[in-house]
């Protein structure tokens, strides 16, 4: 601009432009170069301000960008590691986000739950969204249990706590429900109720049954006493039939009572397996319980089953649990036994099952209790003196029935004393050569 404004003068047409403008005065075109030259270098120096500034603010943002967008990516990896399950949904309680620990805990796939219901998916009544925001107004948060069908065909129950969700204002924008699969914690509870009931109903049980047994006694000798030397007949002698057989069915009712609640020292030794459970299956053979239309297959992974058990408390349960098989097969059916060892070899399975009646579910969760026999003529003392045994060695049972469709329980104990399988067995061979466990 300089150079223009002193030498421009000369040429055509700039020059008749800034004569005309300057008037050719030397001192105007001096003032006019000090005025633009400032001008130049001030706007040269906004220009550079103005363009540092934006780059670091280019540069700001760009980190808050990257920061907003790695606390994005913790906060997913926080929710889809977490192994609760994790459910949002709107104001209108249909599903709008599953993590993927609910997605594994309740079988389904996070893509067939979005827009459902949320009263819906977890069977609920169409009652809870109004329930849920009464009782979140009152407290920030409520929990409720509940059992759940899964999408792979499982049964599970749950525990749901559910909040209210808002935004950052303070806006709701639905629920949060957050749950885990208390299964297993609810059979231990269970188990831990039944075990309470068992001691209480044992504890009573040995007071009850020395009040009872002496007079029983008495009562029965008498009566054996007066029928032989009346030489009673007729109606008389049916009476006292049916007192000496009443008789004889309380004092094995006692003899359970006493057998559940003061039971005898446990000794464990080693024993084979096959062959207990070979003893009791000819005295099961001979018994009144079996029928005619009765078949007993037994399947042995081998030929010897070596372990350390109370042989005495293992026929015992072999005893309960097969009469009981058979006393659900009125009509007759097969009866099941299988015993082998796990693949470590530290632990014995053993399986009865029947072709009986079968059992509900509300069956199937009193069978253990004391006092809930199925059947007209038993105690109901069979199948917790069962359990208690099992507990004594360490062990645990299971039972799986519908109706109609039969009974199996499932037994699984440590094969050696302690539990820990490390013993190492001394391992026999039969004359005929048969394998041995």
């Amino acid at each position: 601009y300089a150079a223009l404004v002193l030498f421009g003068t000369r040429f055509m047409p700039f020059g008749l432009l800034v004569g005309r403008t300057l008037g050719g005065e030397p001192g105007r075109v001096g003032y006019d170069l000090v005025v633009h030259l400032v001008a130049f270098v001030a706007v040269a120096l906004l220009a550079s301000y103005l363009s540092e500034r934006l780059r670091a603010q280019g540069d700001e943002l760009a980190e808050r960008r990257g920061a907003v967008a790695r606390l994005q990516a913790l906060n997913e990896n926080i929710i889809e590691s977490i192994s609760s399950g994790l459910i949002t949904t709107d104001l209108r309680g249909r599903i709008h986000f599953m993590n993927r620990g609910a997605a594994e805990i309740l079988g389904h796939a996070s893509a067939s739950a979005s827009g459902q219901a949320i009263d819906e998916f977890f069977g609920l009544d169409g009652g809870f969204l109004q329930e849920t925001r009464r009782i979140l107004l009152a407290k920030r948060r409520f929990r409720f249990e509940r059992w759940f069908d899964t999408g792979d065909g499982r049964k599970i129950f749950l525990g749901i706590a559910v909040s209210t969700l808002h935004d950052r204002v303070g806006q709701p924008l639905g629920l949060i429900l957050i749950f885990q699969d208390l299964t297993e914690i609810h059979a231990m509870e269970e188990e831990l109720r039944l075990k309470d009931r068992m001691a209480a109903l044992g504890e009573m049980a040995a007071r009850m049954a020395h009040e009872l047994r002496n007079p029983l006694a008495a009562m029965s000798g008498a009566v054996q006493y007066l029928k032989g030397s009346l030489r009673a007949s007729g109606e008389t002698l049916e009476l006292m039939d049916i007192i000496l057989r009443e008789s004889q069915r309380l004092d094995q009712a006692i003899r359970d009572f006493l057998e559940f609640a003061r039971p005898g020292r446990f000794t464990p030794e080693r024993c084979d397996l096959v062959r207990v459970i070979g003893e009791n299956l000819k005295l099961l053979r001979k018994s009144r319980e079996l029928s005619p239309r009765h078949e007993v297959e037994t399947t042995f992974s081998a030929s010897e089953i070596w372990c350390e058990v109370d042989p005495n408390r293992i026929r015992q349960v072999f005893w309960n649990l097969a009469t009981n098989a058979l006393k659900a097969m009125p009509e007759g059916g097969r009866l099941s036994v299988e015993a082998r060892c796990d693949d470590a070899g530290s632990e014995l399975e053993i399986c009865f099952a029947d072709e009986g009646i079968g059992m509900d579910a509300r069956e199937v969760e009193g069978y253990f209790q004391p006092f809930r026999s199925s059947f007209t003529q038993g105690t109901g003392l069979g199948a917790a003196i069962v359990y208690r045994i099992v507990q004594e060695h360490n062990g645990r049972i299971h039972v799986d029935s519908s109706p109609g469709r039969g009974t199996r329980v499932r037994i699984a104990i440590p094969r050696w004393c302690g539990g820990s399988g490390t013993a190492e067995p001394m391992v026999l061979q039969q004359a005929h050569g048969g394998s041995t466990c």
